[in-house]
């Protein structure tokens, strides 16, 4: 099965940051883009703790994503950033957090 997503290279966040709107929530800030494809970033700074951490929180976004993907639309750039809080909360908090970030902006 093909990936639907690819990953975001490093030179074009800033131009994703620069030209988005953001979402935020309790756990994470959601940037959408209008993109030529389906590409998505996720980062966590040291403010979210150290390396574990930030890994950690990196792959709660990821699963978050995975599963709400099928209804996010299409030719847009998404970065999720990941905020403290993050590290104390489950998979479930976060998806359920990421959804409804993405429902606001399908609203709009």
């Amino acid at each position: 099965m093909a990936k639907l997503w690819k990953r975001i290279p490093g030179s074009v966040y800033k131009r994703v940051f620069d030209n988005s709107k953001a979402y935020h929530g309790t756990f994470i800030v959601v940037f959408v883009s209008p993109a030529l494809t389906h590409v998505v970033g996720f980062t966590a700074s040291r403010k979210v703790g150290e390396s574990v951490e930030r890994n950690y929180a990196r792959r709660l976004m990821k699963e978050a994503f995975r599963s709400v993907s099928p209804s996010l639309m299409p030719d847009f750039a998404y970065v999720l950033v990941a905020r403290k809080p993050i590290v104390a909360s489950s998979v479930e908090d976060v998806r359920h957090e990421l959804a409804r970030l993405t429902a606001q902006y399908r609203q709009q």
